[in-house]
């Protein structure tokens, strides 16, 4: 089955793209991207931390209540709420140089991502994979012999991959420092932290698996095993040298390359 679009495109600060491999016009194919895209770039303006008109800033400005912020806005605050009290504190929206400010970037990214990928289906897609800076959704097969795969990046090295996992209607999502710096922090402790060198979390939804990924990563070994105490979802951390915790349900996802 070849690729029937793809496409690259900046979202969120960082890359994006869409590969369909599903035996349609290509007009229909590109059609669904398109969508993807402009749902993409209006979840942007409404949650940038980075917009002055997005609705959080104006919200942290005081300009807006959140009673009266649209109901993706809420939506979003209420699953930030119960990531805070599940994950014991760790995952919070109020950065330690700002603790009176609200920024779930932390979930949200995955969460329009999940919500941006779903139009595809809803276009009558089956088999496609969605990237956003690293963090991918995936449907189906690129070709009826093989899965979509996701590489995992060797921390200390950007040229190099630790590991390969096979993708199968799921998503996976990866926290870490070596491209952006010390930005992932401990609500519990008000700090930021780096006990490994990255996170992976895989599961059946992207929203989750993003947030528990930036969760779970502050917590190190510990982030491995509350990972895998929600169903479906698995984990794999890597440290400074190299050592891979995994949780028991991710050994069969690595691929045999």
């Amino acid at each position: 089955m070849a690729i029937t679009a793809h496409r690259v495109f900046e979202t969120m600060g960082t890359v994006a793209t869409v590969d369909i491999c599903d035996a349609v016009a290509p007009a229909t194919a590109e059609g669904a991207i398109d969508a993807l895209v402009a749902e993409l770039e209006r979840l942007e303006q409404m949650f940038s931390t980075y917009r002055s008109s997005s609705q959080i800033s104006r919200i942290n400005r005081g300009e807006l209540d959140v009673a009266r912020s649209s109901p993706e806005v809420r939506d979003v605050l209420v699953a930030c709420a119960w990531l805070e009290r599940d994950s014991g504190g760790v995952f919070c929206i109020h950065p330690p140089e700002s603790p009176d400010i609200i920024d779930p970037s932390g979930y949200v990214k995955g969460w329009a991502t999940e919500r941006a990928a779903a139009l595809l289906p809803a276009a009558g897609l089956h088999h496609w994979c969605v990237n956003v800076g690293g963090d991918l959704v995936a449907s189906g097969r690129p070709e009826p012999s093989r899965l979509w795969r996701a590489a995992i990046r060797d921390p200390s090295d950007p040229h190099a991959v630790a590991l390969v996992i096979d993708v199968d209607h799921c998503a996976v999502a990866t926290s870490a420092t070596y491209e952006r710096g010390a930005h992932l922090w401990d609500g519990s402790a008000c700090v930021h932290r780096e006990p490994v060198e990255s996170l992976t979390v895989v599961g059946p939804r992207m929203a989750w698996v993003d947030a528990f990924a930036t969760a779970a990563f502050v917590m190190g070994h510990d982030g491995v095993d509350w990972v895998a105490t929600h169903d479906g979802y698995d984990a794999i951390a890597i440290t400074e040298g190299g050592e891979c915790w995994a949780s028991e349900g991710f050994e069969r996802l690595i691929a045999r390359v």
